[in-house]
């Protein structure tokens, strides 16, 4: 695990030792270790990574030259939907990753932790979020005390399930910029802690009038307009993950590792790309790379008691059932 190199904050500590845990998941811990971004041969790990994140980018600009010969009521909608799944893999792939120091692995720790936070704030300052504080920290945070009170990332509050996901779903996607200017944190006071920065707004502003006016004059208008839209779908689609990952009784489940679930579906590679339902093994042992974690949740399948399987991996129906209650 890396030692966050921010003297201003401290690493949080798990409530239940891990010796205090069942065998069977130590034992599950200790077989994510063979899969450990630690092992890998750096040079083909970052390849990996950076040639995904290229093809993203690729994607990118293959949906706004699109504008150029689509109508704008075909290109708006639909190209909101692609940029949405877009910067869903940007923060999945790039934030997500190296928030645990494994977007670029470096034998110098130093270099990595340097490397991995450039990566993260470029993705994040385009959407005014603090990615020292939100990722490096929050996610820690996250993964110790899931759906705590204290837990910037997912408390209770924020957690949409049933009526109330479907009824936030058709806001966002109805009421364009409801996300960014609107929507309250439910009296989620951890995020409020960070305070206000203005050099990650100031820094937010310039990319996205970068953004509009690069776009804008060399491709089209509709580009930054679905773009914008795209952020309501990004919105979307975490919340529904959240939903899969944390939510109804599984959220509240006394043994912190327990608080997450692992979904399987139709479309599930699309509509959530790069492994991210594969939850449950992530929460297990979070130095697992996205890559890996099928291979891992595979090995798992062997050692896991077969009534805990039940209530840790859902599919098809049971998806429905586990964000509908």
């Amino acid at each position: 695990m890396v030692t966050l190199q921010q003297p201003t904050y401290s690493k949080p500590k798990r409530k239940i030792s891990l010796n205090q845990q069942p065998k069977w998941l130590r034992n599950a811990i200790l077989l994510g270790n063979q899969f450990h971004y630690r092992k890998k041969i750096p040079i083909i790990h970052n390849t990996i990574n950076i040639f995904v994140l290229m093809l993203i980018l690729l994607e990118a600009l293959g949906v706004s030259y699109s504008s150029t010969f689509l109508p704008t009521l075909v290109f708006i909608p639909l190209g909101s939907i692609a940029f949405g799944l877009i910067q869903f893999m940007l923060f999945i792939l790039v934030v997500h990753e190296a928030s645990h120091n494994m977007f670029i692995v470096r034998k110098n720790q130093q270099q990595a932790i340097f490397w991995n936070r450039c990566f993260g704030w470029i993705i994040s300052t385009f959407y005014g979020m603090e990615y020292t504080k939100h990722w490096e920290v929050g996610h820690q945070v996250h993964h110790i005390d899931a759906i705590e009170s204290h837990d910037p990332q997912n408390c209770p509050n924020t957690i949409y399930m049933g009526k109330e996901l479907f009824k936030y779903t058709l806001i966002v996607l109805l009421l364009p910029g409801y996300f960014q200017f609107v929507r309250k944190y439910d009296d989620c006071q951890a995020p409020k802690k960070y305070g206000v920065n203005i050099k990650l707004i100031t820094g937010q502003v310039i990319m996205w009038a970068t953004f509009i006016y690069l776009s804008t004059v060399y491709i089209s208008w509709e580009v930054p307009v679905a773009a914008f839209l795209g952020v309501q779908v990004l919105s979307v689609l975490n919340q529904f993950k959240i939903a899969m990952e944390h939510g109804g009784e599984v959220g509240f489940r006394e043994n912190p590792l327990m608080r997450s679930c692992s979904s399987f579906f139709p479309l599930r590679r699309i509509i959530m790309p790069l492994n991210i339902t594969l939850h449950f093994e992530h929460h297990l042992n979070y130095c697992v790379p996205w890559y890996d974690l099928l291979k891992y949740h595979n090995e798992l399948r062997q050692i896991i008691p077969e009534l805990v399987q039940k209530d840790v991996f859902k599919s098809n129906s049971e998806v429905w059932k586990q964000i509908s209650k």
